[in-house]
């Protein structure tokens, strides 16, 4: 089969091939990531070394993992973010979990010891968490018959992300029918949680075979790799073109 490109209203920037904002926050994210765990490193062996180590150096050393964690978060989001995969959730795990640690730094350096402050706190890391997990989850790749084992399971992840995160607003003593219930979602979670990578390494030679017979593997323009079939319009996210993808005349026939 043989296939050809029209224009699709084509928009090609001048500079098509100057750097991103997403190519520019993973390589910042990637650089500070680094230094941090440089800073780390130099702060644990100076802890060992050092035969005083205090409460301030305890906290210097907490704040670098902190932000470690925050690049963490944001460079396990960045890719399903970059493909444009679940919306607004990959950036708002990034945004989440930066929240999270910027108020354990805050507490943690002024000192706050206030409930409302650290259940705030609590709920935000386990939103940054489930939008973490969810925007590792759907980068996997299964055959179009399994896929409602990751909606299923992106579905049970923010059921009970958002059952846990309410948890500790419900007061010392919550409704035992309340955990029994957050308990049955977590363990039928778990189970299709590690189906998930199952399927992707089951399905592995399926979807290769779709891809196969998709008309396009990467943008014509900037080279970028992207996946289309026949009939598609896709838009290119690293150098803006947008085309459609046509099923060429055979040469020869009318």
């Amino acid at each position: 089969m043989s296939v050809a490109l029209q224009p699709a209203s084509l928009r090609v920037p001048p500079d098509s091939d100057r750097r991103t904002v997403r190519g520019r926050v993973r390589r910042w994210g990637l650089v500070t990531f680094f230094v941090s765990i440089v800073v780390n490193a130099a702060l644990g062996i100076y802890a060992v070394v050092t035969p005083e180590f205090g409460n301030t150096q305890s906290k210097i050393l907490a704040t670098s993992l902190f932000v470690t964690g925050t690049i963490l978060v944001a460079l396990a989001c960045e890719p399903a973010w970059e493909r444009e995969l679940l919306g607004p959730v990959p950036y708002a795990g990034a945004l989440l979990g930066a929240s999270a640690f910027a108020m354990s730094i805050a507490g943690m350096w002024a000192e706050i010891d206030n409930d409302v402050y650290g259940k705030s706190m609590g709920t935000l890391f386990v939103a940054a968490a489930a939008c973490t997990a969810a925007s590792v989850l759907v980068l996997a790749r299964l055959a179009r018959r399994h896929r409602w084992v990751l909606a299923t399971t992106l579905g049970l992840l923010g059921v009970g992300a958002t059952m846990f995160g309410v948890l500790p607003w419900l007061g010392d003593d919550p409704s035992e029918t309340y955990v029994r219930a957050m308990g049955v979602v977590f363990i039928v979670l778990a189970a299709f949680a590690v189906t998930v990578p199952v399927l992707h390494w089951v399905d592995r030679a399926a979807v290769a075979s779709a891809e196969s017979r998709g008309a396009i593997r990467y943008c014509p323009h900037c080279g970028k790799h992207l996946t289309g079939e026949v009939g598609a319009e896709l838009s290119c996210g690293a150098c803006g073109a947008t085309f459609a993808v046509v099923r060429a005349r055979p040469t020869g026939t009318r």
